[in-house]
């Protein structure tokens, strides 16, 4: 059994955040797996975690370099391949045979990394918004300034098409681009179903890292949807309808090739599901552990 409350773990040579919650309940624990690459797990933590311990064992925990865990010394370690030995080496230490990995966003190309290593310590997958494409997809980040682009003004579309036209890059496109809608009059529409949604300002909350983003975006495995539906494992898909920012059409065809699937549709939600629409959120967990 788990014990409540906040601690650190050293993994991969970096001192963790790590906070259990809902020890007591019977089954696998949860671990959260937070988006960005570079954000943490604050918000969920805050606004469905909690919920989320009511019935199953939850860890939450920030990945390296993010949120209340410390930096590395290296940044050149803020690779894929260290974060599943850290995820590996935080279940050891907390002693627990099997997980069930809950990836949100950026989070769920970490825990479906960690299902294709670890296999035999997964006991099921939670995958909220997942951006994990079939290797004859153009990509995510090749689709983002064609997801912005509706959203804008006249105005701030023409100036963001001119800005795009000499550039090749899909980075530095979809950097152009979220630039464009973060500083739109429009903004709100992009990132949430209801602007009503929109949580109020928490001076708490951690501030993200934009080291650890531009490691990181990009370097997403094409291969990885492949290995995913190689192991089986029973996956439960979170899909907002309004997402823009990995869209619904990603995680509707993920829930297509992988054989023990279960698609939850949002269709009140943008991509922050955990604000829009709480508790069916909640409730979609608590049916896919049978709880």
């Amino acid at each position: 059994m788990l014990s409540d409350g906040v601690r650190t773990i050293s993994a991969g040579g970096v001192d963790h955040w790590v906070r259990v919650a809902g020890g007591g309940n019977d089954g696998a624990p949860l671990v959260l797996v937070h988006g960005g690459p570079g954000e943490s797990s604050y918000s969920i933590e805050r606004s469905v975690g909690d919920a989320v311990a009511e019935f199953a064992p939850v860890v939450f925990y920030d990945q390296r370099g993010c949120g209340r865990t410390a930096r590395p010394s290296d940044p050149s370690t803020y690779t894929m391949p260290q974060l599943v030995a850290d995820l590996e080496e935080l279940r050891t230490a907390l002693g627990v045979e099997r997980i069930v990995p809950w990836g949100v966003s950026f989070g769920c190309l970490l825990a479906a990394e960690y299902a294709v290593a670890h296999s035999n310590h997964v006991d099921g997958l939670i995958l909220h918004a997942p951006p994990i494409v079939d290797p004859l997809h153009p990509g995510l980040w090749t689709m983002r300034p064609a997801a912005v682009d509706p959203i804008l003004t006249p105005d701030e579309r023409t100036a963001l098409r001119a800005q795009l036209e000499p550039l090749t890059d899909p980075i530095e496109r979809t950097v152009a681009a979220i630039g464009a809608i973060a500083q739109s009059e429009n903004a709100a529409d992009f990132f949430y179903y209801d602007p009503a949604n929109i949580p109020a300002d928490d001076p708490d909350a951690p501030e993200s890292n934009p080291e650890m983003a531009m490691a990181l975006v990009g370097t997403e495995r094409a291969d990885l949807v492949d290995d995913l539906a190689g192991i089986e494992v029973r996956t439960l898909i979170l899909a907002a309808l309004w997402d823009r920012h990995v869209g619904f059409d990603l995680p509707r065809d993920l829930a297509t090739r992988l054989p023990r699937s279960t698609l939850e549709i949002f269709d009140r939600s943008a991509h922050s599901i955990h604000d829009e629409e709480p508790a069916k959120y909640v409730e979609s967990i608590r049916k896919f552990l049978g709880r």
